[in-house]
């Protein structure tokens, strides 16, 4: 009886520490202030709860279409912005959405939260760029936040999704296949379910030997879309198109952007 009480006793003990514990595993806040070194400039927004939340933002060429990035679980938004340099030069602007909780931010990351204030962020970007397409474009954690956003709006332009996952219940699934992860999570970020939904175009790239958002995972996510492009680069490099130092991702992204406007 003892014995049947320890084995009984395990599964709890780690599903409760699972429940408690799991802002700590899925968010990796970066608490650091992000900076506003040219050409960006640093603009804030009020969420719907009252919080003044800080992002980055540089203009593009007239007409070009503005890109909406959402980073992953991990750093902050200035961290990508040596990357989106890369297109601002080419002529996008290009708004790095910042979360509650990282990058000097106040308030506590979650699903709904983050969701709410991707709505709040994309009304903003229309507003500053009335006349430009938006991109969404979502890394890691971020391809949920983006997907939820892109979902609701049928007149997003495109989505790129970087090492996009079909939801952290399943990451979480693998990771515990003894616990009720699904019963558990509180922030699911579900990418899989809201792709039959989304109308507009899809770039999905992944790293095929990406072991934190499996390459198979990515595949299932562009399958499920209607209108969706799969490019799988070499290697295990995360966030696939943030670390690669080949030049592959971005020229994928490159070449789908240039789609676009024809």
């Amino acid at each position: 009886m003892i014995l049947i009480g320890l084995l009984l006793a395990v599964p709890l003990l780690l599903g409760g520490a699972l429940w408690a514990g799991q802002e700590r595993l899925v968010f990796r806040p970066d608490g650091r202030i992000i900076a506003a070194a040219s050409p960006w400039s640093r603009e804030t927004i009020r969420a719907a709860d009252g919080l003044d939340l800080a992002f980055l933002v540089t203009p593009g060429a007239p007409g070009r279409p503005v890109l909406l990035h959402f980073h992953g679980n991990g750093g902050n938004a200035e961290d990508r912005s040596d990357l989106m340099i890369l297109l601002n030069n080419i002529g996008y602007s290009v708004v790095l959405a910042e979360y509650r909780g990282y990058g000097g931010n106040p308030g506590r990351p979650s699903d709904a939260a983050f969701a709410v204030d991707a709505v709040t962020l994309l009304a903003w970007t229309r507003a500053r760029f009335p006349e430009a397409p938006v991109v969404l474009w979502g890394e890691s954690l971020g391809t949920g936040v983006a997907a939820r956003l892109a979902e609701g709006h049928n007149d997003i332009a495109a989505l790129v999704l970087e090492s996009p996952f079909t939801s952290v219940a399943d990451l979480a699934a693998g990771a515990y296949p003894w616990l009720p992860t699904r019963w558990l999570l509180r922030h699911p970020f579900e990418v899989l379910g809201r792709m039959p939904r989304i109308s507009a175009p899809v770039l999905v790239v992944a790293s095929e030997g990406d072991r934190l958002t499996p390459a198979v995972q990515a595949a299932r996510v562009a399958a499920a879309a209607p209108a969706a492009r799969l490019v799988v680069l070499p290697g295990d490099r995360h966030p696939a198109v943030l670390n690669d130092g080949s030049g592959q991702g971005v020229r994928a992204v490159l070449g789908f952007l240039a789609g676009l406007r024809g």
